[in-house]
């Protein structure tokens, strides 16, 4: 009887660590609204989690993950907050322009439908055209990491990625203080005023 006792005791022991281990997880980084232009359903100082959907409609808003690495979200835009973790983070852009700027030691991942993105210790700018199933990369100030599907690329010029079949990419051109979105990029930091009326 002991033993029978002393054998379901170590059972629920087990089995409580292994619930635990379930739901605990590696330490997560705070995430939070830094800055909102015009209207938006966010404020400053508000928190995210993980899991959250962040969506802009006609403002921009910024976010910070951990101490060193802000998103910048532009109009129209959508992003799931993937995974937060102190060893991982995940972004996925459903929709819309982003501007990723990070220092932090552990690199920010941009996953879109087919292509994923690492950047490190650096800054670039994703635009996921959903409807054209079409991905921009922007690299601003190093390179960009790149898988699509199976090859894995290291981007130091703007590419254009072709998400549908067959799955293609190409280099492009773009002057960021011509395009339509240059408020977006003067607003995030990337361009100057003065650039941006030339």
């Amino acid at each position: 009887m002991p033993l029978r006792l002393l054998t379901i005791a170590l059972f629920l022991l087990v089995m409580s660590l292994l619930v635990l281990e379930r739901f605990s997880g590696p330490p997560t980084f705070p995430v939070t609204v830094v800055r909102v232009d015009q209207e938006s359903n966010y404020h400053t100082g508000e928190s995210l989690t993980r899991g959250e959907i962040v969506t802009t409609a006609e403002g921009y808003l910024e976010i910070t993950i951990g101490e060193d690495t802000r998103i910048f979200l532009s109009k129209n835009t959508q992003i799931e907050l993937q995974r937060l973790f102190e060893d991982e983070v995940v972004i996925k852009l459903t929709k819309g322009r982003i501007v990723v700027d990070t220092q932090a030691d552990t690199p920010v991942r941009i996953r879109t439908n087919r292509t994923q993105h690492l950047v490190h210790k650096s800054s670039a700018s994703f635009v996921n055209y959903d409807f054209l199933q079409t991905v921009h990369v922007f690299p601003l100030t190093d390179t960009v990491q790149t898988t699509i599907g199976d090859e894995n690329l290291i981007t130091p010029l703007p590419l254009a990625i072709y998400e549908t079949e067959p799955l293609r990419y190409e280099a492009i051109t773009m002057n960021l203080a011509a395009s339509d979105a240059k408020d977006f990029y003067v607003w995030a930091g990337v361009l100057t005023d003065e650039v941006s009326l030339r």
